[in-house]
C-alpha cells in the first residue's frame, strides 16, 4: 500500500508539473504623450476677396473678346471659370488648416480629395514671406515652407495675417532651438537678431547704374516693330521714315543714330535704377541664431530666411563697372530651393547683399561660411597656355570671317584681323583672373575677363567633381574642372593643366567623401 501511495503521489506530481503554466498578465506599456501643439490656425478670410479680384482680372480678356466678336460661348466660358475659381477658393478657405507641434508642421485641405501634408521640423530649411501691395492693404502675407526636397515650396500658406505669420515663424524658431537643431557656434555668437547690413538709396542707385538693362529697351523696340508688322503698318511706317531721311544729310543721320543709341542707353539705366528700387528698397540683412533674414521690397514686400547650414556656395560678383567703383554683389546658393533660376533671380531669393563696397561684402562671407576667416586667399593660377588657346580661337574666327566677307567687302574683309590683338588681350586678362585656392575646408574658384567673380564652396557640400577636355584642350594638355553642389549652380574653372586638374579632383572627392554631409 505504501508503494502504491508513493507511486500515486509521484504520478500526481508528474501530471501537475506537465501542465502548462497559466499566462502572466502583460503589463500595459505607457502610451507616448502626444506632441504638444504650439501653433495652429486657418487662412484669413481676406483671401476670398483676393481670389474674387483674380477671377475678375482673368475673365476681363475673354469677356471683352466675346462682346466684340459676338461669341456667346466665350462669355459662358468666362462665367463658368469665374464661378469655379470662387468655389475652389471657398473650399480651400473652409478646409485649410495648419498645426505646428514640437515634431512637425501639418497642413490639411480638401473636401473630396483630402490631403494631409506632414513636414518634420528638422527638415524645414526655409520660411519666407511675400506680400504684394494688395495683400499689404489687407495685412496679409504668403508664407512659403521649403525643405531640401528640391521641389520648391513644400507647403504654401496663402494667405495668413501678418500677426499669425510672425507667430508661426517665432514658434518654429523656438521649437528648433529647444530641440537643438541650430548651430551651437552661431547661437553662441548671435543669440538675438543682429542687423548685419542695410542698403541705402545711394547704393541702390549705383546698383541700377552698374546693371544697365539696355536689353530691355532693345527688346521693347523689336516688340514694337513686330506689333507694327502684325497691324500691317510696316510699309506705311517704312515709307514715312525713308521719305523723312531722304532729306537729311549723312552727318545729321550719323548724329541721329548716335542720339538714338544714347537714348536707348539712358532708358536702360532708368529701367535698371527703377527696378533696383522696386526690388531692394530698404534691404536689411540680419542674423538670429543660425538663420539669416532678408527683408526688402517697395511694392511687393519680401522676407526670406536662409539657414546657415543650407548654404552650398557663396558667389562674390564684380562686373567691370562695379569693379571700377569698388562695389560687389554677394549671392548664396542654397539646397533644396528647386526654383527656376529666372524666377529666383526675379525674386532676389539668392541675393545676400544686393550691392555694397567690396570690403563690406567680403566681411560677410565668414558669417555665411564658418571656418573661412577672410577672402585673402593664396590663389593658384591656371596654365599660361590659356593665352595661346584663346588666341588660336581668335585666329580661326578671323580666318572664317575674312573668307566669308571677302566676296562682298574685298580688301575690307581684312578688318576681321582686329580679332587677333583682341583675342590676345582677352587671353592675358583671363590668365590673370583665373585661379583656385584651397583654404582649410573650403575651395575658392575665380574667373573673369574685365570683371571678376569668386565662388566659395564648403568641401563637405561637394556632390561631384567632373574634369572635361575638348579636342583643343587635349592638344594643349588642358582641362576644365566643374564642382557640383546640392541645389546650387555648378562652378567651372577652365584652362587648368591636365595633371593638376586630375590631382585637384582627387583631393576634392577624397575630402568630400571623408566629411559628413549636412544640408
Amino acid at each position: 500500500m505504501r508503494k502504491t501511495c508513493v507511486t500515486g503521489s509521484w504520478l500526481r506530481a508528474a501530471m501537475t508539473s506537465s501542465e502548462p503554466e497559466s499566462p502572466r498578465p502583460v503589463e500595459a506599456q505607457p502610451e507616448e504623450p502626444a506632441p504638444r501643439l504650439i501653433a495652429s490656425g486657418h487662412l484669413h478670410p481676406g483671401m476670398l476677396f483676393l481670389r474674387f479680384l483674380d477671377g475678375i482680372r482673368q475673365s476681363v480678356l475673354p469677356v471683352a473678346i466675346g462682346l466684340v466678336s459676338g461669341q456667346l460661348w466665350l462669355l459662358v466660358l468666362a462665367g463658368v471659370y469665374f464661378v469655379l475659381s470662387l468655389v475652389y477658393a471657398l473650399a480651400r478657405y473652409l478646409t485649410f488648416e495648419y498645426r505646428l507641434t514640437e515634431e512637425e508642421l501639418v497642413t490639411t485641405e480638401g473636401i473630396l480629395h483630402r490631403q494631409e501634408r506632414r513636414i518634420p521640423v528638422n527638415r524645414i530649411q526655409d520660411l519666407s514671406f511675400e506680400s504684394t501691395l494688395v495683400r499689404r492693404i489687407f495685412g496679409l502675407v504668403v508664407v512659403s515652407v521649403e525643405t531640401a526636397s528640391s521641389q520648391g515650396s513644400e507647403a504654401t500658406l496663402d494667405s495668413l495675417s501678418r500677426r499669425h505669420a510672425e507667430h508661426l515663424r517665432e514658434s518654429l524658431y523656438q521649437t528648433r532651438a529647444l530641440r537643438g537643431l541650430g548651430d551651437p557656434e552661431a547661437s553662441a555668437a548671435a543669440p538675438a537678431e543682429t542687423v548685419l547690413l542695410r542698403t541705402d538709396p545711394a547704393e541702390l542707385f549705383l546698383l541700377g547704374l552698374t546693371n544697365n538693362r539696355i536689353g530691355v529697351i532693345i527688346a521693347a523696340l523689336f516688340g514694337g516693330y513686330e506689333l507694327v508688322a502684325e497691324l500691317g503698318l510696316e510699309q506705311h511706317v517704312g515709307g514715312f521714315l525713308s521719305g523723312w531721311l531722304s532729306g537729311v544729310s549723312n552727318m545729321l543721320a550719323v548724329v541721329l543714330v548716335l542720339l538714338l543709341l544714347f537714348v536707348a542707353l539712358l532708358g536702360g539705366w532708368v529701367v535698371s535704377v527703377a527696378a533696383s528700387f522696386l526690388m531692394f528698397w530698404r534691404f536689411t540683412l540680419s542674423v538670429r541664431s543660425d538663420i539669416f533674414q532678408r527683408r526688402y521690397g517697395l511694392i511687393t514686400k519680401r522676407a526670406a530666411s536662409l539657414p546657415r547650414r543650407k548654404v552650398q556656395r557663396v558667389l562674390v560678383e564684380q562686373t567691370w563697372m562695379r569693379r571700377l567703383f569698388g562695389l560687389a554683389v554677394l549671392r548664396a546658393d542654397s539646397a533644396g530651393s528647386g526654383m527656376d533660376p529666372m524666377e529666383e533671380a526675379r525674386g532676389g531669393r539668392d541675393v545676400v547683399v544686393p550691392i555694397a563696397e567690396r570690403s563690406r561684402a567680403e566681411a560677410l562671407v565668414p558669417w555665411l561660411l564658418p571656418g573661412l576667416s577672410s577672402l585673402q586667399l593664396a590663389w593658384n593660377r591656371v596654365s599660361p597656355r590659356v593665352v595661346l588657346r584663346i588666341f588660336l580661337k581668335g585666329v580661326l574666327a578671323a580666318i572664317v570671317l575674312s573668307a566669308v566677307s571677302a566676296a562682298t567687302l574685298g580688301w575690307g574683309a581684312l578688318v576681321a584681323l582686329v580679332l587677333l590683338p583682341i583675342s590676345w588681350a582677352v587671353g592675358v586678362l583671363s590668365y590673370h583672373n583665373l585661379g583656385y585656392a584651397e583654404e582649410g575646408d573650403h575651395l575658392g574658384l575665380r574667373w573673369g575677363i574685365i570683371g571678376r567673380y569668386r565662388a566659395l564652396v564648403p568641401l563637405r557640400k561637394v556632390q561631384g567633381v567632373v574634369v572635361r577636355a575638348s579636342p583643343l584642350d587635349r592638344c594643349l594638355r588642358l582641362s576644365a574642372l566643374t564642382v557640383y553642389v546640392a541645389g546650387g549652380s555648378p562652378t567651372t574653372l577652365r584652362h587648368l593643366p591636365r595633371d593638376e586638374a586630375r590631382m585637384l579632383q582627387d583631393r576634392l572627392t577624397r575630402h568630400a567623401a571623408g566629411s559628413r554631409f549636412v544640408w
